[in-house]
């Protein structure tokens, strides 16, 4: 009977380490982040880490840089010029500015001069609902035009983007993980019987 007990004990204490283990891997992750290089000029996305519990803060960082030896003014479609977004299952949920002018007068940089953006995203809609665990897209967008017409690119936008993974909150694990102990140990208890 104390040896069924004890097994029993140490099988409560198993699937509640397996049910942390992903929140303690959570917030061991580091920097995550992605560029592009397109005509000289340096697109580059960056979160604060790659996975993240329910209801945590993203930190978001994009930043646009000449990589050139020239000033550029680079164009862009609308102001403002660029924005950070997050998507799931190829959806925009969020963006940063929604609304945005027709016109802008375009960006210069300097030699290796930089224009950047940051934020926290707190995991709620555009909708201001909250999201549920997944995978999603964080995103930087430049809604550029050629910025020099010898290049012949087309109107349209740079994107460069980063996934993130968003896992249960600790609470919810350990809930799930107190349940499936209970449904152990009530199973066990009608075999006695």
């Amino acid at each position: 009977m104390a040896a069924e007990t004890t097994n029993n004990v140490r099988g409560v204490i198993y699937v509640m380490i397996l049910a942390l283990f992903p929140t303690v891997t959570a917030k061991a992750t580091l920097v995550d982040s992605n560029s592009i290089v397109e005509y000289g000029i340096e697109y580059y996305i960056q979160t604060d880490k790659s996975t993240y519990s329910l209801g945590e803060n993203v930190e978001m960082f994009f930043k646009v840089t000449n990589l050139t030896d020239q000033a550029v003014r680079i164009s862009c479609t609308q102001d403002p010029e660029f924005n950070l977004l997050v998507r799931k299952d190829g959806q925009t949920i969020w963006l940063l500015k929604p609304f945005f002018l027709t016109f802008s007068p375009g960006i210069p940089l300097l030699p290796g001069e930089a224009e950047e953006i940051a934020h926290n995203w707190d995991m709620k809609d555009h909708g201001a609902k909250p999201v549920t665990p997944g995978l999603y897209d964080v995103v930087g967008v430049m809604y550029n035009a050629p910025w020099n017409d010898s290049h012949g690119a087309s109107f349209d936008r740079t994107e460069v983007a980063v996934p993130v993974t968003v896992i249960p909150e600790p609470a919810s694990s350990i809930l799930f993980a107190v349940g499936l102990a209970g449904l152990i140990l009530a199973k066990n208890r009608r075999r006695k019987d």
